[in-house]
């Protein structure tokens, strides 16, 4: 009975993880898409720029901090899922480690940036004489922001939950699957939201 109820586990987390390797391609080739098609519209819309407030030191460290410890989730989980359909090894390891990073990054990244991404999307006329700089971010940056807290939460309190004896072999094989995709989720939004933070750099709002 044992035996066969692993085998019936080991069939589940394969059959998942053949879906979310059809899923992860799907979802980074729409990331640059997204991003032609947006820079079109912007090009098209033909908006002056708008005057964007500084981040300050602490605001881009805790950012590239953000990045940083993305980046390493995304490609060892990604670089694995792709090569050999499952995250082991020194992936694993190395994967760890920059969930750790983005454990303590994300708390970090929502008390500095949440009053900055409160959704007051107006822009200043070119009337508005005197009046201070708009918010450092775009609005897509600001639902992007959000929607990377909220998947964040997920990422992590999944993993958390998952070491607490709480749940059988289904229990935990459905948090690997909610886990993963949050973490595509997540990988995603940072990338679009980078992009998004960039584009009044090029006079694009």
């Amino acid at each position: 009975m044992l035996a066969e109820l692993k085998i019936a586990a080991i069939g589940m987390a394969g059959s998942a993880s053949e879906v979310f390797q059809g899923v992860l391609p799907i979802a980074l080739l729409a990331v640059p898409v997204v991003m032609v098609v947006y820079t079109l519209w912007l090009v098209l819309r033909r908006r002056a720029a708008v005057a964007r407030a500084p981040w300050g030191w602490w605001g881009l460290l805790v950012y590239l901090g953000t990045l940083a410890s993305v980046a390493v989730l995304g490609v060892t989980s990604f670089v694995a899922m792709i090569r050999f359909g499952t995250l082991g090894g020194w992936w694993l390891f190395i994967h760890m480690f920059g969930a750790g990073a983005f454990t303590v990054v994300l708390p970090l990244l929502a008390l500095s940036w949440s009053q900055a991404n409160r959704f007051a999307c107006s822009v200043p006329s070119a009337d508005d004489q005197g009046q201070p700089p708009a918010s450092p971010f775009p609005c897509l940056a600001k639902v992007l922001f959000w929607l990377i807290l909220a998947a964040g939460l997920v990422v992590t309190g999944t993993m958390l939950v998952s070491m607490l004896p709480l749940f059988g072999t289904h229990g935990l094989e459905l948090l690997l699957d909610v886990h993963r995709y949050a973490g595509l989720a997540v990988v995603v939004a940072m990338l679009l939201h980078l992009y998004a933070t960039l584009l009044p750099k090029f006079g694009l709002n």
